[in-house]
């Protein structure tokens, strides 16, 4: 049996990461560089191109170098952070107090020791605990943040001044954050994040061609007993169209599929192998990434792909004003509509008047699956229930 690297997790560390070297490199610089822009990044990008993997790189090349990493989601950053800061031992270290870390709104409290004294945190004492605990223990910092989108403007406010005080200061603290592409536009708009208004933007797209083909070189070639034909690893570039998820899953049905039917020590994988992985990557690409996304979005949205995917030319692109033309509508009352799937990420417009499917595979499942009924509702009405 040969050793699987890849892990199709939404969300997860993979086993094999995949591109993204230009940033993994300014970072690296950025650590000892104190005047660089890439000390703050934000990071954006749709779902499955790689944004809280590339965070966890981040994550652990800081911690490589010594940092104090803090990672927290978007479930109130503020108290995973103010937790991280104000542990219990530190708490208890000097005063010997009962301590108390309250956040408003959700969150919790933190408490230490049990004297007769208690100190009390709030929500709007961020500030004032980010910089005493960078000033107090001079550690260097890390605090990344992912589905940075879910997370109040307020509170983006709140952490974007804490480090702006830190960088003033001289605290030696770096943040990264990564969301959703309309996360971008309301934050660095938003009055109290002038720190994240000069962070260096970061918006990931699809990997180049030179990008997949070397990082599956490298995959498959730490797999010990395989071997890629040419032939074999020319389809898999094509057919990942550059996106990670789908990269992963490639990689991790095909090993599945070889383990089940080789027993041999050594293997060449080629082009039939290749052939044979993909329904079950397309399925599961299908299930686990196109699925939640359609359902997540309105009606209207819908209906606006399912026009659009039926008018792609061979460039790929659809004109507004045919898609309005097939809705009946015009492309005023339809405007919403397609700023909501720009801003999500889900089309973009390479040009005026012009859209594009920017998510894989979208428009081929929007076309397979409108008006379908899930398996429960067609099995439902099967039985004349």
């Amino acid at each position: 049996m040969f050793d699987n690297p890849f892990t199709p997790l939404f969300g997860g560390r993979p086993g094999c990461f995949c591109g993204r070297e230009g940033i993994l490199r300014r970072f690296d610089r950025a650590m000892s560089d104190y005047g660089s822009d890439d000390r703050a990044l934000f990071i954006t990008g749709s779902r499955g191109y790689g944004k809280a993997a590339l965070l966890e790189q981040l994550s652990m090349r800081a911690r490589a170098q010594g940092r104090k990493v803090i990672d927290v989601g978007s479930d109130n950053p503020i108290g995973g952070i103010m937790r991280h800061l104000v542990p219990f031992d530190e708490a208890t270290k000097t005063i010997d107090p009962e301590v108390e870390i309250s956040v408003m709104g959700p969150g919790g409290s933190l408490r230490a020791g049990s004297s007769s004294k208690t100190v009390r945190y709030e929500r709007d004492d961020f500030e004032y605990v980010f910089l005493n605990a960078c000033l107090e223990d001079g550690f260097k910092l890390l605090v990344t943040i992912d589905e940075i989108q879910k997370v109040s403007l307020d509170g983006v406010s709140l952490i974007s001044e804490a480090f702006q005080m830190a960088s003033r200061k001289g605290c030696d603290a770096m943040i990264a954050i990564a969301g959703l592409p309309y996360a971008y536009e309301p934050i660095i708009q938003k009055n109290g994040c002038a720190f994240l208004r000069r962070a260096s933007y970061e918006q990931l797209g699809p990997l180049s061609a030179d990008e997949v083909r070397e990082a599956l070189e490298e995959s498959f070639g730490s797999i010990k007993g395989t071997s890629l034909e040419k032939d074999a690893l020319e389809l898999l570039l094509r057919e990942s169209k550059g996106h990670p998820y789908i990269m992963q899953l490639q990689g991790y049905y095909l090993i599945d599929n070889i383990n089940e039917k080789v027993q041999k020590r050594s293997y060449r994988i080629e082009v039939k192998d290749v052939e044979c992985a993909m329904p079950a990557v397309r399925k599961a690409y299908d299930s686990r990434a196109l699925e939640p996304l359609v359902a997540a979005m309105s009606r209207s949205e819908v209906e606006y792909l399912h026009a659009m995917a039926g008018l792609l030319g061979e460039e790929r692109t659809a004109e507004t004003g045919a898609i309005a033309q097939k809705m009946g509508k015009s492309q005023k009352q339809l405007s919403t509509v397609r700023t909501n799937l720009v801003d999500n990420g889900i089309v973009g417009a390479p040009g005026r008047g012009k859209l594009a499917f920017i998510i894989p595979y979208l428009a081929d499942y929007i076309l397979r699956t409108e008006g379908d009924a899930n398996s429960v509702v067609a099995s439902a009405l099967e039985w004349g229930m």
